[in-house]
């Protein structure tokens, strides 16, 4: 049975929209057919019950004032009874007693007029007894007679609702056939439209409920329209950012095949290749971070210690700091020797490798840096401090966008202009902040990332 049922629910699912909502509509109208007969023929069975039991109750009274004289039904069971045929007994009170054991359809004498049901020989009987002094009138009549009128009334009364029934389903059926022609100009535009096709769905009458779903649709065209042209200029960008030092490569190549080793010219040519070879290496470096996140973006947070995390980081542009003979200054108060936070390794490890090498490119000779690590009520804090030439307010949203370097500094450093992209990048991904403004201690870029603590 239930084999059967599921194979029905797999043709039913398979059907179009317009005959589903047809069929249920049938469905509904036969069960709510078969609700209504059930209700007419509790109604009809009642109702006639009551006037068949007055005219049982008068019928008694006229026997009594015409004090007919005495007698006995007969039965025929051959014979088909309906609801006018009923079964008058006048018994004398004397012999009621012994009739009643002879025929169980005759009831012992009463103390008074009611109505009862009794299954008989001669089957179920609704029956009124009136009892007199001298005699007791009996008037019986068969249930199932009163049945069979209730099931007539009740057959009658559906009628209507039978012969309309199957114009009303048609009627419906293409009611929803119009309704949900939209739905079908929907399909048929989603057909025809090509795959790189993003413009917006245009369908006029769509249903209401539809209606929030195909705009949501087209907005994500649009996202994703948007996504493409982000693509389509970073890959852009990236190749005019990798053909500069491969053009830069191919030249000075071309020069050093043609300029004597022992020459001046040489070294300086030699020096410019292995700057050249260095920037498209950094570049090369910043996409793969750029990738890497785009592939980790849901690698769970781990507990990290961001004072590690820092010392980490510090090692490996130590040689930078170095090289430009910075000040270096780290404060670290001794409470936040463990300063746990939420992040993933990569992440953490890019943020403040990105963060410090930009404040150690953009310092002058000789400057300072100051790493500053603090927490606070919920949070872990790292404040990077440098003595370059800042960043101004209106700025700041300029330079996070990739490939973005500002013209007033880029003579200052070479660069590709991802680095603060991939910090913002990654500080999305672990729910971070950060925030940009003039450093009060050294008077150039002051960057606060804020991380959220974790207690240990």
């Amino acid at each position: 049975m239930s084999n059967w049922i599921m194979k029905l629910w797999h043709v039913y699912r398979r059907q179009s929209l317009s005959t589903r909502m047809s069929w249920s509509v049938t469905i509904f109208s036969i069960l709510l057919l078969v609700l209504i007969g059930i209700s007419a023929y509790r109604i009809a069975l009642e109702e006639s019950q009551e006037v068949i039991d007055r005219q049982m109750q008068e019928m008694a009274n006229f026997l009594d004032k015409n004090n007919l004289s005495n007698r006995l039904s007969n039965f025929d069971p051959t014979e088909k009874y309906d609801e006018t045929d009923i079964f008058i007994d006048i018994v004398p009170r004397e012999g009621l007693k012994q009739l009643s054991r002879q025929h169980n359809y005759i009831l012992p004498y009463a103390q008074s007029a009611h109505f009862s049901q009794h299954k008989t020989s001669r089957g179920e009987l609704k029956i009124y007894v009136l009892p007199l002094p001298d005699k007791q009138i009996q008037i019986s009549q068969l249930i199932k007679v009163r049945r069979h009128l209730a099931e007539e009334l009740a057959f009658s009364m559906l009628i209507p609702y039978i012969f309309f029934m199957p114009f009303a389903v048609f009627g419906v059926y293409r009611l929803i056939r119009h309704h949900l022609r939209s739905l079908h100009e929907l399909s048929t535009a989603f057909a025809q439209r090509d795959y790189h096709d993003l413009s917006e769905i245009k369908i006029k009458d769509l249903p209401l409920e539809i209606t929030p779903a195909i705009n949501e649709l087209n907005d994500l065209f649009q996202r994703i329209q948007k996504a493409q042209q982000q693509q389509q200029i970073f890959v852009a960008n990236a190749a005019h950012e990798l053909r500069t030092p491969l053009t830069a490569l191919n030249l000075q190549s071309a020069l050093l095949l043609k300029t004597s080793r022992h020459s001046h010219a040489y070294q300086e040519n030699l020096t410019d290749l292995e700057n050249s070879l260095q920037r498209m290496t950094h570049l090369v470096e910043q996409l793969m971070s750029l990738a890497h996140q785009e592939i980790q973006q849901n690698e769970p947070l781990q507990v990290l210690n961001l004072v590690d995390y820092t010392r980490r980081s510090l090692s490996q542009l130590l040689a930078s700091t170095t090289k430009k003979q910075i000040q270096l200054h780290v404060d670290i108060q001794q409470q936040n020797e463990y300063l746990y936070v939420m992040a993933t390794s990569h992440t953490l490890e890019s943020i403040l490798i990105n963060l410090m090498d930009n404040a150690i490119k953009y310092s002058p000779e000789h400057g300072e840096l100051l790493i500053k690590l603090y927490q606070t009520e919920h949070h872990g804090v790292i404040e990077i401090h440098d003595s370059g030439p800042g960043i101004a307010y209106e700025q700041h949203q300029q330079v996070l966008q990739r490939f973005v370097r500002l013209e007033a500094t880029q003579h200052l450093a070479s660069g590709s202009g991802l680095g603060l992209s991939i910090v913002q990048s990654a500080l999305n991904m672990i729910n971070a902040r950060m925030r940009m403004e003039a450093s009060e201690r050294l008077r150039g870029l002051k960057v606060t990332v804020e991380f959220n603590q974790v207690e240990r």
